[in-house]
């Protein structure tokens, strides 16, 4: 597990597996310039939105707004930014996880922002009850399987660490549940030293369906 001290990484994907051995995937927004948003369910997708009556309710920014999560019955899609949705497709249509997530990330791109903010995927192959974690920033483009012991959870942020590595793992995962999953990203293990926690989302795919929840602290 990387040691690290309570410090701004920006937005957190986690790809685990529950104590009892269920896939998860959980996003987290972390933020200093754009906190006021929320995570919240629509039908099958979950989307970051700004809170009603906040300084960025009539924001049209997709840097602010977008689908964080998609789910079906094959696959779990979750990632920072717009990308979401054509990695879904491309799933649907029948790419190779490997494949989706590079051909989306390639056309993509990084966020052209300030920062050239990266952008971060994980999907859950809910068919080979395999995780993958991936990424596209400035100068790299990295799509990792991630091997997955029942209570631990593999993670990459915006900032700090984008790129999958095997030896960046919670091994304190103890959630069962979607909800305890998104309360783990906010404030448990390693999380808990990452500041300005904003929302967060999260899917525990079992035999008996998906558990979905969000959390706005």
């Amino acid at each position: 597990m990387s040691q690290v001290a309570s410090s701004y990484v920006g937005r957190i994907i986690g790809a685990g597996r529950t104590a009892d051995g269920n896939l998860t995937v959980a996003y987290r927004v972390s933020s200093r310039s754009f906190p006021n948003r929320n995570a919240e369910r629509i039908g099958d997708t979950v989307r970051i939105v700004p809170r009603a009556g906040s300084a960025d309710a009539t924001s049209d920014s997709p840097y602010i707004a977008y689908e964080c999560l998609l789910w079906n019955e094959h696959h779990i899609v979750a990632s920072n930014g717009t990308q979401t949705r054509p990695i879904f497709e491309r799933l649907k249509a029948g790419n190779t996880v490997r494949d989706a997530l590079a051909a989306v990330l390639a056309g993509l791109d990084r966020e052209f922002d300030a920062h050239d903010t990266p952008r971060i995927c994980a999907v859950l192959d809910r068919s080979s009850d395999v995780a993958y974690l991936a990424s596209v920033t400035a100068d790299a483009l990295s799509v990792m399987p991630v091997v997955l012991r029942p209570g631990t959870m593999a993670y990459i942020s915006t900032y700090g660490s984008p790129l999958p590595a095997s030896d960046r793992t919670d091994p304190a995962f103890a959630a069962t549940t979607a909800a305890q999953a998104c309360r783990h990203m906010i404030d448990g293990s390693v999380f808990s030293r990452f500041d300005n926690p904003v929302c967060s989302t999260a899917c525990v795919a079992g035999k008996a369906g998906v558990d979905i929840a969000v959390l706005n602290p």
